[in-house]
This record gives structure tokens, C-alpha cells and sequence, in this order.
């Protein structure tokens, strides 16, 4: 393998890189939502639930209490806040997005572990080129999720600290007119 062609296989790993770690991070993301607003629209259900248990209080009191606080606004708001909350669990989904996000994360790991594997190994010109041409079609087969900017930023810092790969597109010559 000539030197270009190895910064060129190298290239390609670092995106597959960050396009691992981005997916990664997308997944906690979406999965720590999930457990957030499950566990907050669990909590206010329970306290709707238990509102009716609360001690009496004098009518008095009652009637001075802020408008919030009152049982029947409270009953009512707060069942209209977990009405929403599950609701937006059940449209987006995160549950669902975070073990996409993992599983694409997983296919762009192992698919960074064949390229370690053409890199390590000793091959013909013929071989190699077929090897290439197979990591090539694996990677436009993989699904083309998208990942959000702020985690494609993350994982590109992420692959960068590592510094062991080269410089972006260094496989391409300079080109001097």
C-alpha cells in the first residue's frame, strides 16, 4: 500500500470515527431524555394521585391560598403537564432513537475495525483494492441518520485528541499552478 493510499484509508477512518462517537452521543442523549421525562411525568402523577390524601384545611386558608396551589387548579394543571409529557414520549420517541442511534453507532465501530484490519495486514494490489472497494460499499449501505451538529462537533474534538490520524484529506497531493 502506498503511502497516499494509506492516509486515504487512514482519512476515512477518522470520519468513521467521528461519525461513531457523534451516533454515540446522540444515543445517551436521547436515552437520558426518555428517562427524564418518565420519571418526571411518573412523579407528577403520583403527586396528582396523592393530592387527595393532603389534610383539610380551613376553608379560610383555603380561599388565601395563591390560585396555584389550590386543589382543583393544581389537579388540573398538573394532569395537563403529563398529558403533554407523555405525549411527547409517544411522538418522538426517544426510546426508539437512542437504540438507532447506538446500533448505527455499533455498525460505524465495526466498520472502523475492518479498516484497522486493511491497515494491519500485509495485501497484494489486487487485494487491497478489493478491500477498499468493500469498505467503500459497506459505508454508503449504512443508514444515513442524522446526527445533530453540537455532537458532530463533540466526537470530531474527540477523534482529534486522540492524534493518530492525519491531517484532513491529507491523502489528496498538493496541487501547486
Amino acid at each position: 500500500m502506498s503511502e497516499n493510499q494509506e492516509k486515504m484509508i487512514l482519512d476515512w477512518m477518522r470520519k468513521i470515527h467521528q461519525l461513531e462517537y457523534a451516533h454515540r452521543y446522540e444515543s445517551l442523549m436521547w436515552s437520558k431524555r426518555q428517562t427524564t421525562i418518565g420519571y418526571l411525568a411518573f412523579g407528577l402523577s403520583l403527586a396528582i394521585a396523592f393530592s387527595f390524601r393532603f389534610p383539610s384545611i380551613e376553608q379560610t386558608t383555603y380561599d388565601n391560598l395563591f390560585f396555584a396551589f389550590r386543589h382543583d387548579f393544581f389537579v388540573a394543571f398538573t394532569s395537563l403537564i403529563v398529558a403533554l409529557l407523555t405525549g411527547y414520549l409517544t411522538f418522538t420517541k426517544p426510546s426508539e432513537k437512542a437504540v438507532l442511534h447506538k446500533n448505527t453507532g455499533s455498525n460505524y465501530e465495526k466498520l472502523r475495525h475492518r479498516i484497522e484490519l486493511i491497515l494491519t495486514m500485509e495485501y497484494q494490489e489486487w487485494e487491497f483494492k478489493k478491500r477498499t472497494e468493500l469498505i467503500k460499499d459497506e459505508w454508503e449501505s449504512l443508514d444515513a441518520i442524522n446526527v445533530s451538529p453540537k455532537f458532530f462537533v463533540k466526537g470530531s474534538k474527540e477523534v482529534k485528541s486522540m492524534n493518530k490520524y492525519p491531517e484532513r484529506l491529507g491523502f489528496l497531493p498538493d496541487i501547486q499552478e
